[in-house]
């Protein structure tokens, strides 16, 4: 088939998954792919920074985006740290022939509630050349995250089964085997289908999200795990895992250097 109007048609890859999307308002096929239409989907221009980086932000509606395999991209970046980078590739078509408008990656996720939208920042891949070294921070806290790589806790190991009983706003009710001490799951976070959201607080087994859950429904089993405030005390007496805290506690109020004569 040849296409006499331009269409753009959006390339999405995370590992060997692969998602593909066209702003036009009917599907499109093109060389045995077909990429699915999305209403509401939009981009800003391609602006150019420079010779070794271009910008670009794609617009979704805030519903499942699924691949062929009902793999929901939405999902990769909501309350989750994916360590791989997501590429895309935006295509026009016109005529049965394709240009290449921008290849990069994204660089971040931007969610607007009001709007119901996910906005994603794209930079193309040269800045991965570019880029500034992210180093450790010198901190009391501990600059971890928990579960992840560096805390060295597994999610599956603290976790604990629970069943949603009801739903209010960002406020959930959950049933468990045994009651929850309250404040204990600050901090923490509840799972299902391995998408993660941020409990900011509980008291007792009503528990405050930081954003609404995708898809969540009252009877879901869903896994819930408790939080830290990256704080040595609680590393140590509520997990154990002083022997991974990367903080530095005993760090002075003021530095000698700067207020005082060091003789």
């Amino acid at each position: 088939m040849i296409f006499k109007s331009r269409k753009e048609l959006y390339q999405f890859k995370l590992g060997d998954k692969s998602w593909y999307f066209t702003s036009s308002s009917k599907a499109v096929t093109h060389d045995e792919t077909t990429y699915l239409p999305i209403r509401g989907m939009s981009r800003t221009n391609i602006e150019d920074a420079g010779i070794d980086k271009a910008d670009v932000d794609i617009t979704f509606p805030q519903i499942p985006l699924l691949n062929a395999e009902d793999e929901d991209f939405t999902q990769y970046f909501i309350g989750k740290i994916y360590f791989d980078a997501v590429r895309v590739t935006i295509l026009e078509l016109y005529k049965n022939e394709t240009l290449v408008l921008f290849k990069g990656r994204i660089t971040q996720p931007k969610f607007d509630e009001s709007e119901k939208t996910m906005t994603l920042v794209a930079s193309t891949s040269e800045t991965y050349q570019h880029r500034n070294i992210l180093v450790r921070k010198v901190q009391r806290t501990c600059p971890n995250k928990i579960y992840d790589r560096f805390c060295g806790l597994n999610f599956e190991d603290w976790s604990q089964e629970a069943t949603v009983t009801a739903i209010n706003g960002l406020n959930v009710t959950l049933q468990t085997l045994t009651p929850l001490a309250n404040n204990y799951l600050n901090r923490g976070l509840i799972e299902k289908d391995g998408v993660f959201i941020f409990i900011v607080s509980n008291t007792g087994n009503q528990i405050r999200m930081y954003r609404p859950f995708p898809n969540l429904k009252v009877g879901d089993v869903v896994q819930i795990a408790p939080g830290c405030d990256q704080s040595m005390t609680v590393c140590n007496e509520k997990f154990n895992n002083h022997i991974n805290y990367a903080g530095f506690p005993n760090m002075p109020n003021e530095n000698p250097v700067m207020n005082q004569i060091v003789r």
